[in-house]
């Protein structure tokens, strides 16, 4: 496992390098620490940042190598990307709909939302202790990868996990059955429907990635963007993941509904936000 962690010398930073400690990783997770540079001056802020976030890590990893780099952040963070290899980038955001401080991130994860190919958090709001985890499913092959993973990505965090998928409130075809838009989780999976054999799969396929804890599914009715803002507030939840990278073959069309519910809740969600 490798993780980079970005910095701009900020407490919000500084609170995503805590996520990340709340995740439990491997103590031989490889660390990068990546502070972007727009002056001189920053360098020496950047440095007692890297100090900061190592000692909130210490104790739990070895070998954290700095780097920084000089310019825009979102293309240094894309170039750090290209020539090294990590399965996760972690930055830091104050609040919600917000941009990050002094990265004007609101552009930056957007950036970062339709150019990187690997999964990536936005941390925001970090809480004491992680304790719920809420990761959508479309019901569909693609989410099946979001499961996959997201869920190798969160199964040593020792967190409840929902797994949460939303259905028109209006019936995809004049033949579908009645009962569909009434169902629960357990009645899809009770029943077969095409949902509840997707949210049966999903379950199984967690243990398959080595979640061991306990997972929910859970099927809601309505606006995807309404239903999992919903949930989040119903749900206390301290982490939300989503899918929200471009599948080849997948068209054009897909893709834009695809970036714009990812895009809305990156943005709306009050918790910290895994972009698989």
């Amino acid at each position: 496992m490798r993780v980079l962690i970005c910095t701009d010398g900020s407490p919000a930073a500084e609170a995503a390098a805590t996520f990340v400690s709340r995740l439990s990783f491997p103590p031989d997770t490889e660390l990068t620490l990546l502070g972007v540079s727009e002056t001189d001056g920053d360098q020496v802020h950047l440095t007692s940042s890297f100090e900061r976030i190592e000692r909130t890590l210490d104790g739990a990893h070895t070998g954290i190598q700095r780097k920084i780099g000089y310019g825009n952040a979102a293309e240094n963070i894309q170039k750090e990307t290209e020539e090294n290899s990590y399965d996760l980038v972690v930055l830091g955001e104050r609040g919600h709909q917000r941009g990050f401080v002094g990265w004007k991130t609101g552009s930056t994860v957007n950036k970062l939302a339709r150019t990187l190919t690997i999964p990536f958090l936005v941390a925001r709001n970090v809480p004491p202790r992680l304790r719920k985890i809420l990761l959508c499913t479309g019901a569909e092959a693609p989410s099946l990868d979001t499961v996959r993973v997201g869920g190798r990505l969160i199964s040593t965090a020792k967190a409840e996990i929902i797994l949460l998928h939303v259905m028109s409130q209006v019936a995809m075809r004049l033949d579908s059955p009645p009962d569909d838009l009434l169902d629960t989780a357990q009645s899809a999976i009770q029943r077969g429907t095409r949902e509840g054999q997707h949210l049966k799969q999903a379950v199984k396929l967690f243990g398959q990635v080595g979640v061991t804890g306990a997972v929910t599914p859970c099927l809601r009715h309505g606006l995807v963007v309404d239903e999992v803002l919903a949930e989040l507030a119903e749900g206390q939840y301290d982490l939300l993941v989503i899918g929200g990278h471009y599948h080849h073959g997948k068209s054009h069309w897909a893709e834009f509904l695809l970036e714009d519910i990812a895009g809305q809740l990156i943005h709306r969600a009050p918790c910290s936000v895994l972009i698989v």
